[in-house]
């Protein structure tokens, strides 16, 4: 038989108070003396109350509810930088009352969006063929791009400086005496791998080097091992590549030594952003830097803020992340 649900009337009766004074302990409202916030909390735990969310929510005018949508579908789960800014995230939501919604596919973004289950979204490194800005915009929801910088975006956007990024690893191997450097990037239509390859791009000119780029359909190597294998075979006199996530770079590792390439001695290899797995690999990965948890606890707190202000649809906001290189076993001076 189905356990009964204690409610505030029984916490109340047991404490011998008001329900108004139990909903003003458990919403955090003054009102109630110190002595009775403690008897209340204390039944609370001894009668394992636990608040109706949705009950709630209904009085508050809101669903308690945060949106996370990310691009990629399945792949996107298993990639370490998602993973991580997922993790900032969750240190902050779990201070508050709120729930996290991931959605990860076109269909799950749109359902999301049109049931109004959610109070604000954060949306992740956003790609043009998976949701449309402008719709998104005309939602008047309070939104917080995370992981691409959007130049005259009317949404807050928390990314890392990938364009500096990119620049520090070219410059990198130009001075260990690589002249042929090659960029493997994720896809055409994500905002992150437009700013990484005109990051390369520009850094390239100025060096006046020749450009050598493999944009692949995901940020990570599997079920693309063929053309990255054929890539390296085509490209064979290339002494560097520069990868625009760590997960393709650790895949571009696994290829190269299918191809009995020395890494670093015939090619080195660098990252992108620092995942945990790039220090514990062999060799370990050279990479380029980022705080990804505080990228994740920022970007939420930023939403907090828009919710609990009148003007959140104004005055959009970047905030941008430094990067800095973190040399390992996967770059070499050119002999």
């Amino acid at each position: 038989m189905k356990n009964k649900r204690i409610s505030i009337k029984d916490i109340a009766k047991q404490a011998n108070v008001s329900t108004a004074s139990v909903s003003r302990v458990i919403s955090n409202k003054p009102g109630v003396g110190k002595d009775t916030q403690e008897k209340i909390k204390k039944i609370m735990t001894e009668m394992n109350y636990k608040p109706n969310i949705n009950a709630r929510s209904l009085v508050k005018n809101n669903t308690g509810n945060i949106g996370v949508i990310v691009p990629g579908g399945s792949n996107t789960i298993h990639n370490s930088f998602f993973l991580t800014i997922i993790e900032g995230i969750s240190r902050v939501i779990d201070q508050t009352e709120y729930n996290l919604i991931v959605s990860f596919t076109t269909k799950q973004h749109k359902k999301l969006l049109d049931t109004n289950i959610v109070d604000g979204i954060l949306v992740f490194a956003p790609r043009e063929n998976e949701i449309d800005l402008e719709w998104l915009s005309n939602l008047n929801l309070p939104t917080v791009i995370i992981g691409s910088f959007l130049e005259n975006s009317k949404f807050d956007c928390i990314s890392a400086d990938e364009k500096s990024g990119v620049k520090i690893s070219v410059e990198n191997l130009y001075h260990k005496n690589h002249r042929k450097i090659a960029l493997i990037n994720g896809p055409s239509e994500s905002y992150q791998s437009k700013i990484y390859k005109a990051g390369y791009e520009n850094t390239i000119n100025k060096l006046k080097l020749n450009q050598f780029i493999l944009e692949l359909s995901e940020f990570d190597i599997k079920g693309q091992e063929t053309i990255v294998k054929n890539f390296l075979q085509t490209h064979d006199d290339v002494t560097g590549i520069i990868c625009s996530s760590d997960n393709l770079a650790l895949g571009v590792m696994n290829i190269a030594k299918d191809l009995n390439l020395s890494i670093p001695d015939q090619l080195s290899i660098i990252g992108s952003d620092n995942t945990p797995i790039t220090n514990l690999i062999s060799p370990k990965l050279s990479t380029t830097n980022v705080n990804l948890k505080q990228i994740g606890e920022t970007a939420v707190s930023r939403l907090f803020i828009k919710l609990n202000t009148s003007n959140h649809y104004t005055h959009p906001i970047n905030c941008i992340f430094p990067m800095d290189f973190i040399e390992r076993e996967t770059t070499a001076f050119l002999k």
